[in-house]
């Protein structure tokens, strides 16, 4: 039979290979952030909040409910069926640019990797490891907008090409939505403005020369370069709607939590300091 210091043992054996809790979990938008702040419901929080779920190369993929969202502010005075096209290619543009994030991070040893899909972007998820380093984190950040990118400029070249109109009657409408998800959506997703990958990559830049003040940095230039575009959005472009996505993108990135920052040790509750006295009473018993 086993005593008392054996089952304690035994649950520290247990707690060593139990799971990481989801505290753990970091996604490329706010990258080794421990508090995730999203403006749309949690990923993979349950079966209902999601449509569809598969899995690509081995990835697990959530799509989720507010994808259609694209669908409705597309809709307009469009046909129905143009703008279906027009969603299918945005959801292979944003679904090539997480593959980018997911398969880097997968090489570089993050176990699990997994998508989902929803309103306006994507969202990779992995738990960081040691081995994630910097010039790393760098890299997988950088992936997404480079497979995106890369997607979008060859369907660009050959968008109006006779080959490319006679595939199918709307091959044209998934094609914009492949330019524009793609190869638009992932160069301005390069701005230097966290939580974006432009932001994450001067982040995990600046950690390869000042760990201690990187994210600092990183969320200053945020500050200015958002503003910036907030500004020539009002004054220059007229887009109202474009000035507030990137203000609110911006504020987002602001809430990010500096991974090497001391926190403040717990106060114990009264519960933990019941159960640490039985400890010396058990140990007690076994004297």
């Amino acid at each position: 039979m086993a005593g008392p210091a054996d089952q304690r043992r035994r649950t520290i054996d247990i707690a060593a290979t139990a799971e990481p809790p989801s505290s753990l979990w970091t996604d490329l938008s706010y990258n080794r952030a421990h508090e995730h702040v999203v403006p749309w419901p949690r990923p993979f929080d349950g079966e209902i909040a999601l449509m569809l779920r598969f899995s690509v190369f081995g990835v697990p993929v959530g799509l989720h409910w507010t994808f259609a969202l694209i669908g409705i502010i597309a809709i307009r005075q469009n046909p129905i069926e143009l703008v279906v096209a027009f969603v299918v290619g945005v959801f292979i543009a944003i679904l090539a640019h997480e593959l980018g994030h997911a398969l880097t991070a997968r090489a570089f040893g993050a176990r699990p990797v997994k998508i989902t899909l929803m309103g306006l972007g994507g969202l990779t998820q992995y738990p960081v490891t040691p081995q994630l380093t910097p010039g790393r984190q760098f890299l997988i950040a950088a992936s997404g907008s480079a497979v995106g990118m890369t997607l979008g400029g060859a369907v660009f070249l050959v968008r109006n090409t006779e080959f490319a109109r006679d595939l199918f009657d709307y091959g044209y409408m998934i094609g914009v939505g492949i330019v524009i998800a793609g190869l638009v959506w992932g160069a301005l997703n390069w701005l230097p403005i966290l939580p974006l990958d432009g932001g994450n990559m001067v982040w995990h830049a600046l950690e390869i020369v000042t760990p201690r003040h990187a994210l600092r940095i990183a969320k200053v230039l945020t500050v200015i370069c958002a503003g910036a575009v907030v500004y020539l959005a009002i004054n220059l472009w007229d887009n109202t709607f474009g000035a507030v996505f990137v203000a609110i993108i911006a504020l987002q990135g602001l809430q990010i939590r500096d991974p090497n920052a001391v926190q403040p040790r717990p106060k114990p509750s009264p519960a933990d300091e019941s159960s640490l006295l039985s400890i010396f009473d058990d140990e007690q018993r076994e004297t």
